[in-house]
């Protein structure tokens, strides 16, 4: 009789590989589970030693008593915080967060600007070499400009 579902077991003319697949996966699963089974083990183990180490020290330590005592300042110091540091931070993220389109668009103009004037600067040097390529370059005239000038004394 013939089923609806395909079969798990591929017939026997398939390739090797096909016939290997479900043998592969059932043994990778087995692996992967076994592994996950040992992490849990042995995590739980940690756990277990880590409260059985840490028992007597907890029970006898004077942090408690510490914190109580030190509650008031610890208070304080959490509403000092909360003014003075991180509520300025959040009205300054807030801010910074409203205004970062106009960032954005001003660094991205003030960055076309600045391209836009040296490729002009650029074509107009071009131009002036191409027209008359006998005057003297632009650092040459600097040169000079500055040997003119009277010396000051100090």
């Amino acid at each position: 009789m013939a089923s609806i579902l395909p079969s798990a077991v591929p017939p026997p003319d398939a390739p090797a590989l096909a016939r290997a697949l479900p043998y592969v996966f059932s043994g990778a699963s087995l692996v992967f589970s076994s592994l996950v089974a040992l992490l849990r083990a042995s995590f739980a183990l940690l756990a277990f030693i880590a409260k059985v180490i840490a028992h007597p020290i907890v029970i006898l330590s004077p942090f408690p008593v510490l914190l109580y005592i030190a509650a008031p300042i610890i208070v304080f110091c959490q509403i000092s915080l909360e003014v003075l540091v991180y509520s300025p931070y959040r009205a300054i993220v807030y801010i910074s967060d409203a205004f970062y389109p106009a960032y954005v668009f001003l660094g991205v103009a003030c960055i076309a600007g600045a391209l836009v004037g040296l490729s002009g600067r650029l074509a107009v040097l071009a131009m002036l070499y191409v027209a008359s390529p006998q005057s003297p370059s632009p650092r040459l005239l600097a040169d000079a400009h500055e040997e003119q000038k009277p010396h000051r004394i100090p």
